[in-house]
């Protein structure tokens, strides 16, 4: 049998790396992309086989080599999966303050930059005859999170951009879904302290009182909201259920306490779910 490849941005921690290390032992081609995180605990606990490529999802010529090195690796034979992974948390404080520049940035790279490797390695994925693509969205765009909203915009855009390219791509014989994670335990989830205080200074001090009596920060309603799960958990449940299909489903809700969420929008009316966010984020007025 033909080695199998794929290629997974932010595999550097998180997800993404226990994504590359599981592959990894199943026997695929791994090229995994890092960015600002260093691979050490990566490239340790994997096989020779793993490639480790620098790719900024932001930097369209830092992902032209990538797909040099890929191209060079695999060949007439092309690439079996790509797992865009690469994410960001950032643009904290409500709307009404929120930095436009760093709302920006989130979006580049939550948003335009699988759409960015997506149109540079698709002349790869095409070689491979039944490629797929998988799309690390957000069980967040459940959600409407207040004084964190700029994240669950831009994986509902990203949700909807995974919509399109699905069906787009189908003609062509390249799969595609969107993977909506629960809660798992990585360095985007630590919700510390300082978080916190960057959120409350993004509001001026006129303004900051009349929000901190209406508001709480709310990283305490979503750890005690939902259970949370290592990412090598997480990683064994996605191998099963989306790599090993035969086809793909259009979303994927993974993770522990999360699988009502989609049910609750489908059959609850926004003015419910309204209520239910407010009393779960313990909105005072």
């Amino acid at each position: 049998m033909t080695e199998r490849t794929v290629l997974i941005t932010g595999a550097a921690t998180g997800i993404g790396m226990a994504l590359a290390q599981r592959l990894d032992r199943e026997g695929w081609k791994v090229f995994a992309g890092v960015n600002r995180s260093t691979p050490e605990a990566l490239v340790e606990n994997s096989s020779d086989r793993l490639v480790v490529i620098p790719i900024n999802v932001t930097d369209r010529d830092q992902i032209g080599r990538a797909l040099a090195i890929v191209e060079q690796a695999v060949g007439e034979r092309g690439l079996d999966l790509l797992i865009h992974n690469a994410a960001m948390t950032g643009a904290p404080g409500p709307l009404e303050f929120v930095d436009i520049d760093q709302f920006k940035f989130l979006m580049d790279v939550n948003l335009w930059g699988p759409l960015r490797l997506t149109q540079t390695f698709l002349p790869l994925l095409r070689r491979s005859g039944a490629a797929r693509i998988v799309n690390v969205t957000s069980t967040s765009v459940y959600l409407t999170i207040p004084l964190g909203g700029a994240y669950p915009i831009s994986k509902s855009a990203y949700r909807a951009l995974s919509n399109h390219m699905r069906m787009e791509l189908a003609p062509f014989g390249i799969d595609v879904t969107a993977l909506e994670p629960g809660g798992v335990k990585t360095p985007m989830t630590g919700f510390e302290e300082e978080e916190e205080r960057l959120c409350w200074q993004t509001i001026p001090e006129g303004m900051r009182e009349e929000y901190q009596r209406r508001f709480e920060f709310p990283a305490a309603a979503l750890s005690e909201g939902f259970e949370f799960e290592s990412p090598d958990s997480f990683a064994d449940k996605v191998y099963r259920q989306i790599v090993c299909a035969r086809k793909f489903k259009p979303v994927y809700v993974i993770g522990k306490g999360v699988a009502f969420m989609p049910w609750m929008h489908r059959l609850l009316p926004l003015t419910v779910l309204e209520r239910i966010f407010k009393k779960l984020f313990r909105m005072k007025a």
